[in-house]
């Protein structure tokens, strides 16, 4: 009996060790697997799909196509960038890799009155793709010749251009830019205008420079080469001399009146007597309005001349002589 006891002690310590060591087991490969779970999840997420670029378009503009699409400015530096794919027919191939701060690229690989079909996807840092975005069908076609005669003309705030039409069911997009030869994209007008005139809000005090493209209707925008291109400098426009100059002499003052010019763009003028040829003329004010009052009493002789100011540049002279009151 007592030999059965020590064997049975034996044996329910040697459980009680197994028992422990398999807790130990256990609650190891729980920590380790808490761990690995805490370490797990952005590892996975990194792997996820990155967002889709959205609201591809494409300009057909001379002997290019522009693919412009669209993707959130703070989801950029996850990935590496986009791939542009192109079907001619059959299956869409890679044919352009982009970088991931850039939403536009060209493609001068067509031929006009062929189908192509493009779609972009974005490429994240592990080099998972995206879903892919809309897809665009292109079928560009010849483009209309540029408009001639662009010009404009200046009434009160508003500007207006004008040119010749490039022919019928042609239809014209207006670019504006403050630098020569750079445009934007995106035209000034909401809708391909029908009829070769526009009108900009005019700012005195800024240089623009203007061009108008040629298109199609259709379901893209198939424009040929720009226009020539128009500056518009206020500080270079010259008014002209102001017109109907008059004077009224009276015992106390000379009036002196004129027409009001159609250039809404004069800031005002500036009047000059002359009472002797020594001295000649002389700056004697500045008016806003087309009249002045010279409050010297003319009780002698003496010419006025009186000029337009343009943003910064005065116009020539209208003179009026021999000015005196006579009772």
């Amino acid at each position: 009996m007592g030999i059965r006891r020590i064997i049975a002690s034996r044996q329910r310590t040697e459980a009680r060790y197994r028992l422990l060591a398999i807790c130990g087991l256990l609650f190891a490969t729980c920590c380790l697997l808490s761990s690995c779970g805490r370490k797990g999840a952005p590892a996975l997420k990194s792997y996820e799909k990155p967002d889709a670029p959205s609201g591809l378009e494409a300009i057909h503009r001379e002997a290019d196509i522009i693919l412009l699409w669209n993707f959130p400015d703070d989801k950029e530096q996850s990935i590496k960038g986009f791939y542009l794919m192109k079907s001619t027919g059959g299956d869409f191939k890679k044919i352009a890799s982009i970088k991931n701060d850039t939403l536009s690229v060209t493609d001068t690989n067509f031929e006009t009155g062929k189908i192509y079909k493009y779609k972009v996807l974005s490429e994240s840092l592990k080099g998972v793709l995206s879903k892919d975005s809309n897809i665009v069908e292109v079928r560009p076609q010849k483009a209309p010749p540029p408009p001639g005669g662009f010009s404009f003309t200046i009434e009160y705030n508003t500007l207006t251009l004008t040119w010749k039409t490039a022919g019928g069911g042609i239809l014209y997009n207006v670019y504006k830019s403050h630098k020569p030869g750079v445009y934007p994209l995106t035209p000034l007008n909401r809708e391909p205008l029908k009829e070769p005139l526009f009108t900009d809000n005019f700012d005195i005090d800024k240089i623009v420079f203007y061009t108008v493209r040629s298109l199609l209707g259709g379901t893209i925008r198939d424009e040929g080469a720009a226009s020539e291109e128009v500056r518009v400098d206020p500080f270079e426009f010259v008014p002209p001399s102001p017109e109907g100059l008059q004077a009224v002499a009276t015992g106390e003052n000379v009036y002196l009146l004129w027409k009001e010019p159609a250039e809404t763009w004069i800031k005002g003028y500036r009047i000059y007597r002359e009472i002797n040829k020594k001295e000649g003329f002389i700056l004697i004010g500045e008016s806003q309005t087309p009249s002045f009052v010279d409050k010297e009493k003319p009780l002698t002789d003496r010419n006025y001349r009186v000029t337009a100011l343009g943003p910064s540049k005065e116009g020539p002279p209208a003179e009026i002589e021999n000015v005196i009151f006579s009772k």
